[in-house]
């Protein structure tokens, strides 16, 4: 999972023009302000070198996440999307998993911080396949209100960093942006999940109808208990001396809910909770059902079914 080459070509050229201590301070100090305040509605970065730390740190796994949680909710829902609202945008990275898995025509960027949207639009400059269709826009979703609507609304780790007192408040605006279909990304943690969690139960009784990745309305874990899902990133050198990591890859746990306006077609399969425990003879899988969450075990005299398991990950359809 990774993003387009020519992207992290011009990030790392940006590299030249400051030092590997300050990039590393910056990318430690984003970090700090993330755990310390998040949830508080306060401003995480301010400069222009906070912003490219934050897109060599932040970007590969936020375009991983947004990307793989499209793709399991369009392999559900796909309504002919060609306009795309990107609420939060940050450097762009939801924005740019849209624009590669979807034909899409019009892509609005929506940031409040001024220079987290000078260094998207400096990235998507250096893009042809995303430049020409992309607009970005100063906007604050706690204080302004968007007129306009669009086919699809992406909102990426954003509700994460919303005092809790403003969600409902932000889910009813995101309820109002969008015509055939809305994305909500979240860290898959305790709190990612009930942020996810607390959006899909305000937008169904808006009337909002679950794509992915969900089976039921009403979630059937047991209290404490909650699922992420998880897309692994390639590092490049210097996002592994930013993240102190010595493996060249990181996994990222997210998770996500997509809803729509409109019916869907009802489909009998179930969604992968957990990792598949893998046997010589038969695949054990948990997995969230219309009704329940149970476990379920295919054995290799189902030919068929067992070769798929075999392959299948945590989040795919079965």
């Amino acid at each position: 999972m990774n993003l387009p080459i020519e992207i992290k070509r011009y990030i790392e050229n940006e590299l030249n023009d400051i030092s590997k201590n300050k990039l590393q301070n910056n990318a430690k100090n984003i970090s700090i302000n993330y755990r310390e305040n998040e949830g508080k509605g306060k401003r995480l970065l301010k400069s222009e070198d906070e912003a490219l730390a934050y897109a060599i740190s932040r970007m590969p796994a936020t375009y991983g996440a947004v990307y793989n949680s499209l793709k399991h909710s369009v392999e559900i829902y796909n309504q002919n999307i060609k306009t795309v609202a990107d609420m939060g945008a940050g450097t762009g990275a939801g924005a740019i998993a849209v624009n590669e898995l979807l034909d899409i025509d019009q892509i609005e960027c929506f940031e409040r911080e001024d220079a987290m949207q000078k260094m998207g639009k400096k990235i998507f400059d250096n893009y042809d396949n995303i430049s020409k269709k992309s607009n970005w826009n100063k906007f604050d979703i706690c204080k302004d209100v968007l007129k306009e609507k669009y086919d699809l609304v992406i909102v990426s780790y954003m509700l994460n960093e919303i005092s809790d007192d403003k969600k409902d408040i932000i889910v009813e605006k995101l309820w109002n942006m969008f015509d055939k279909m809305l994305l909500i990304v979240e860290p898959g943690t305790m709190k990612g999940y009930n942020n996810v969690i607390n959006a899909k139960k305000k937008l169904i009784e808006k009337g909002g109808k679950i794509v992915a990745p969900c089976r039921s309305n009403e979630c059937r874990l047991p209290k404490n208990d909650w699922c992420n899902f998880s897309c692994r990133v390639q590092r490049t050198k210097i996002h592994k001396e930013l993240k102190n990591g010595n493996v060249p890859y990181e996994d990222e746990k997210y998770i996500y809910i997509a809803i729509t306006k409109e019916d869907i077609n009802e489909i009998d399969k179930k969604r992968i909770l957990r990792h598949p425990m893998i046997y010589s003879g038969f695949v054990k899988l948990k997995v969230c059902d219309r009704d329940e969450i149970k476990e379920i075990t295919i054995s290799k005299k189902d030919k068929e079914k067992f070769k798929i398991v075999r392959k299948s990950k945590v989040g795919d359809l079965i």
